[in-house]
């Protein structure tokens, strides 16, 4: 039986396959961080608010990437076929335009486009969803029964979330007055919620299978998903009810999600194989995705820290944790993901694939350091306010999260024969 990775004649002979819909949702993830990235330096330079560029990372890449690869995953661990192309590309659309209007709408455009926007995004998940779950229920699927349960509550945390968002983008009553308690919901069941789970989920196949080794499930992998799990929608709740002890307990545990992960992606790391060949390749890969990880703990320690220390939970907003929690976490894991995946899963030839390899893996130790640097020197510049610093660091991640989308595109172009 077919499944998601199957190239040769099958990808000869139909129009459209599973591997132009990856492709095609990886270039508009790519998209959306390039137009994040430009209107972050916007914002830089003419001061204002961050909520542009940080929802065009989250409602635009990051949900767009889920769309795309959320439902490959399952297929692929299943050992099914996927859904039509046709229907795939219908969701991404659906993902990418209600992302798009959702900021239009907040900034300039009014609340009615903004819901518009999230209606559309939650239509396309719900077609997500149905693309995810559907290959996992198929009597002859090899059961992976972690992912799928994680996938599936990614997909509701993601789902609440948009629906938060939306509803208060149309200015109604209930929710402005309950907005200083929902805003840090949203945020918990977006960020720190849905995207991270989704990211954790899918490491418990990418991880081992960028390092040369075999998928095994470990008292690590557990503890990171009853923390991923649990953790954040807990938060939530304690925000929304302004609830002290609950959201502290939340944040911890889900911080000990977060070290389960870290354990998981490095006992993959000390079985890893032994490769011998395209090195540098290998290195972005797999450095952006581990690196990912020690970020994204770190952010959720503060968080907790940050509340054990006073900080209000009405009004409580990311801050500067974004720059761990998006930059260092979820772009950072988009960019490794999308190294190893471009050569392995879109259309072309071997040839083609090792010519975007070769793309892909340009200056792999000066990317990651400036990434990984720019991050910590920008959070903690922000942090005890050295502008200096701050701006050193916002040079050295901008220009690796510039480099690294051009390149994507650039690998993106390469077809056979050429």
């Amino acid at each position: 039986m077919p499944s998601a990775g199957s190239t040769g004649r099958t990808e000869k002979t139909r129009h459209l396959t599973e591997r132009h819909v990856l492709a095609l949702g990886l270039g508009v993830a790519g998209l959306f961080v390039v137009l994040a990235l430009v209107v972050a330096v916007a914002t830089v330079v003419g001061g204002g608010s961050s909520w542009a560029a940080l929802h065009l990372a989250l409602a635009g890449a990051a949900t767009v990437a889920i769309g795309a690869f959320m439902p490959h995953f399952a297929v692929t661990l299943a050992g099914t076929r996927p859904a039509p192309p046709r229907q795939r590309l219908v969701a991404l659309g659906l993902l990418a335009a209600g992302g798009a209007a959702v900021v239009a709408g907040v900034t300039s455009l009014g609340g009615v486009v903004a819901a518009a926007g999230a209606a559309a995004q939650l239509v396309g998940l719900a077609i997500v969803g149905w693309h995810t779950i559907t290959p996992t229920r198929d009597p002859l699927a090899r059961r992976h029964q972690v992912v799928a349960f994680a996938y599936l509550v990614a997909l509701l945390e993601l789902a609440a979330g948009i629906t938060l968002g939306g509803l208060s983008a149309l200015g109604m009553r209930a929710m402005l007055d309950a907005w200083a308690g929902l805003r840090p919901a949203h945020a918990w069941l977006t960020l720190f919620g849905a995207v991270s789970l989704t990211i954790f989920s899918t490491l418990v196949y990418l991880a081992p299978t960028v390092l040369g080794a075999r998928i095994r499930a470990s008292a690590s992998l557990f503890i990171g998903l009853a923390g991923m799990v649990v953790g954040p929608p807990l938060a939530a709740i304690g925000f929304a009810f302004a609830s002290l002890p609950l959201a502290v307990g939340a944040a911890v545990l889900t911080a000990v999600g977060a070290i389960g992960q870290i354990g998981f992606v490095l006992d993959a790391r000390a079985r890893r194989g032994r490769y011998t060949s395209e090195h540098d390749w290998r290195r972005v890969a797999v450095g952006h995705l581990l690196l990912g990880t020690g970020w994204f703990a770190a952010a959720v320690v503060a968080a907790a820290i940050g509340l054990l220390l006073g900080a209000p939970l009405r009004g409580w907003s990311l801050g500067i944790l974004a720059v761990p929690m998006v930059a260092g976490w979820m772009l950072q894991e988009l960019v490794g993901s999308w190294t190893h995946l471009v050569p392995s899963v879109t259309p072309g030839d071997a040839p083609a694939h090792a010519r975007q390899r070769r793309i892909l893996a340009f200056a792999s130790r000066s990317r990651l350091l400036g990434w990984n640097v720019g991050v910590g020197v920008l959070w903690l510049g922000l942090g005890v306010s050295v502008p200096g610093a701050a701006a050193v660091g916002g040079i050295l991640l901008g220009a690796s999260v510039a480099l690294s989308a051009i390149l994507l595109g650039r690998a993106l172009r390469v077809r056979e024969g050429r």
